[in-house]
């Protein structure tokens, strides 16, 4: 849970996705995959995909760094919606980008 805390309060306090005023985290049954889904009206009414696929970098950057070498998250999604009911579900408008977690994880963690 000091995990979960950690990703959240990234994200809302240490404006890595600037505007976002909500975000809950739920994952699979198997913790492979990790969904984390944020209010943030200036992203979702944006043209600029290129601004959507940044955020999503930034957070699993922040989440592969959180995690460590040992993490389970094999897929990550950054979900932006407009009205998020915090279920452990994508929301019916979200709109979801790939976090590009198994690149990340090369990346921060090289195979020794």
């Amino acid at each position: 849970m000091a995990q979960v805390a950690q990703i959240e309060d990234s994200v809302l306090n240490a404006q890595i996705v600037p505007g976002t005023t909500s975000i809950h985290i739920f994952q699979d049954e198997d913790y492979s995959k990790a969904f984390i889904i944020i209010v943030n009206q200036r992203l979702y009414k944006g043209k600029e995909n290129d601004k959507m696929q940044q955020a999503a970098v930034r957070t699993g950057q922040m989440l592969a760094r959180v995690l460590g070498p040992d993490m389970t998250v094999s897929q990550a999604t950054l979900v932006v919606s407009l009205n998020d009911p915090n279920e452990d579900k994508v929301p019916a408008d979200g709109i979801s980008t790939d976090m590009k977690i198994d690149s990340l994880k090369k990346v921060f963690y090289p195979a020794k």
